[in-house]
This record gives C-alpha cells, sequence and structure tokens, in this order.
C-alpha cells in the first residue's frame, strides 16, 4: 500500500488584506461604488473606458499583473477611506481672515520685509 505525501496547509496570510477576496469581488464593488467612468478615468485602461464589462475586464486583469496591481491598490485605497468622505467630499478648513490680529508664527516676531524697490538683492 502506497500513502501519498501530506502537503501541509499554506500558513496564514495575516498581513495579506486581500486574502480570500476574489478579483471578481474586487471589481465589482469598484463598480458598484464609483463606476465605469471613473474607473477608467483613475486607471486608463480601454477595458474600462471602451464598451465596459465584468467578464471581459476580469479576462484582461487576469492576464496583465501590472493592471490587477492598480485595480487592487484603487480597491484597497477606496476600502481605507473614512465612510463620511465617500459619502461627503471634504470641505476646506476655514481659515482666520487676514487682520484678525493673530501672528503668523507663535511664539515668534513679525518678519519685517525690506519694501520693493525694483531692484534685485544683487544691486542693492
Amino acid at each position: 500500500m502506497t500513502e501519498t505525501p501530506h502537503t501541509p496547509p499554506p500558513p496564514p496570510q495575516r498581513n495579506n488584506p486581500l486574502h480570500g477576496i476574489t478579483l471578481e469581488a474586487v471589481l465589482t464593488y469598484l463598480v458598484k461604488h464609483i463606476g465605469w467612468e471613473v474607473l477608467g478615468s483613475v486607471i486608463d485602461i480601454k477595458c474600462f473606458t471602451n464598451d465596459p464589462s465584468i467578464r471581459s475586464s476580469l479576462k484582461f486583469l487576469r492576464k496583465t499583473p501590472w493592471a490587477r496591481a492598480k485595480v487592487e491598490q484603487l480597491y484597497l485605497w477606496h476600502r481605507r477611506r473614512p465612510l463620511r468622505e465617500v459619502v461627503e467630499p471634504a470641505s476646506p478648513r476655514p481659515r482666520p481672515s487676514v487682520g484678525t490680529g493673530m501672528p503668523r508664527r507663535v511664539g515668534h516676531p513679525p518678519v519685517k520685509r525690506a519694501p520693493n524697490t525694483g531692484q534685485s538683492r544683487l544691486q542693492r
């Protein structure tokens, strides 16, 4: 009786955030959340811009490692963003108006600049 050698199970991939997520799931998520138009503008690939479909895109991405890496990186970036950034665009922080009396640099006196005389520093 011959025994087949037992192969050990692969080690768990704790540091791989894409472990267990199929390429189809990644692409479907991106299409659902950002759409083909944005996907094609972020990653300029013909299968995203000309008559896009999940099936044709999967076929291309499985054969092209650099394109697959870009799609996976976009997926990871999009998943790590807080939900409110996805729903609401970030508004710019309010800036204090000019002349509020606040110094430009805290703890330092205001910088005094020489008047502009139209001459370069070398000519002075």
